[in-house]
């Protein structure tokens, strides 16, 4: 299959919208940031959902849609869901957000397939030993590895990956990288910036300094084969180097407000150059980024120029209400 990244344009998350509907999962993540709050999210029921498929369909401006959770291949009604939004025949997109697991049964992707999914966000955080450290699940890498093999049986599908930047894998990025890259059938390789809501998470924040160090050659890597090497959730005014988009769109997120609540308290979006800077977009740094690391002030810039609105804290324009 030829690479879909080389002819095509990069995924724009502003035409998406999230509708989180399950927070079990069947892997234990280190990097989860859910983990704190299962006890306090449930399943969002199907006549919400259904209320809010219809709300975003007569709205008119999102074409697209994300189901998550949780690991949202362990909900036991997900394709009834995808089967409703699909019954519009209005999102052009319907997106699945994954471990990528389950993908290793190819019976089950089949069914999700029919059901209307044409397009999968999967997790990849590393080379087999890290990334099955990182699930705390055995077998976890080769399971996606295999779903990927499965996904790449099947025409008209969009595959992005996801890595989040950690110690734990930061060793080990470049080789990987070059490892997914060989891949033909990714059409974006993302690599998100950690947001650690847990106290015990805070130990594994790398620093912006190492992410630098290695960024060219994770880029060259990434991109070898034709594939979008995006950033996600880093400063805007990073100095990337060429190939690499740093890019801050965000999906509208349909998720409990108790989500928003804890992620303010964890004061993403923070930089101190805020006040100066124009950027509308960019998500800072993390309270827990500031306490280990620092404010980053020869790393970080404030961006010139004439602003829209004034520059707002992470989360502001991505929440929404579910009622």
């Amino acid at each position: 299959m030829v690479n879909p990244g080389a002819d095509s344009e990069r995924i724009d998350f502003s035409s998406y919208a999230v509708i989180p509907i399950w927070y079990g999962c069947n892997s234990a993540c280190a990097i989860c940031m859910l983990s704190s709050l299962e006890d306090r999210l449930a399943a969002t029921p199907f006549d919400l959902f259904r209320a809010l498929v219809v709300k975003l369909v007569n709205d008119g401006r999102r074409r697209n849609l994300i189901l998550s959770g949780g690991e949202v291949t362990t909900f036991e009604h997900l394709e009834r869901y995808v089967k409703f939004a699909a019954s519009f025949s209005w999102f052009s997109r319907i997106q699945i957000q994954t471990n990528g697991r389950r993908l290793a049964d190819p019976n089950y992707l089949r069914r999700l397939i029919d059901a209307g999914v044409n397009e999968f966000f999967i997790s990849l955080h590393g080379p087999e030993e890290v990334h099955d450290a990182i699930n705390r699940r055995p077998g976890a890498f080769r399971e996606v590895m295999a779903g990927l093999e499965n996904l790449s049986r099947h025409t008209g599908i969009g595959i992005i990956t996801n890595t989040v930047w950690t110690r734990l894998n930061s060793d080990y990025a470049v080789p990987f990288f070059s490892q997914i890259a060989r891949l033909p059938f990714i059409r974006e390789m993302h690599l998100w910036n950690f947001f650690p809501m847990g106290d015990q998470s805070r130990v594994l924040i790398e620093s912006l300094p190492e992410l630098l160090k290695r960024l060219p050659a994770m880029a060259d890597a990434a991109t070898s084969n034709g594939t979008w090497f995006v950033l996600k959730a880093f400063p805007q005014c990073l100095p990337v180097p060429s190939g690499v988009h740093n890019d801050n769109e965000f999906p509208l997120t349909l998720i409990p407000d108790v989500f928003w609540q804890t992620l303010g308290q964890c004061g993403f979006g923070r930089c101190i150059y805020r006040d100066q800077c124009r950027e509308e977009k960019c998500w800072g740094l993390s309270n827990a980024y500031r306490e280990r690391y620092g404010e980053e002030p020869d790393l970080l810039r404030p961006i010139t120029g004439v602003p829209k609105t004034k520059p707002e804290v992470l989360g502001e324009k991505q929440k929404a209400k579910r009622s």
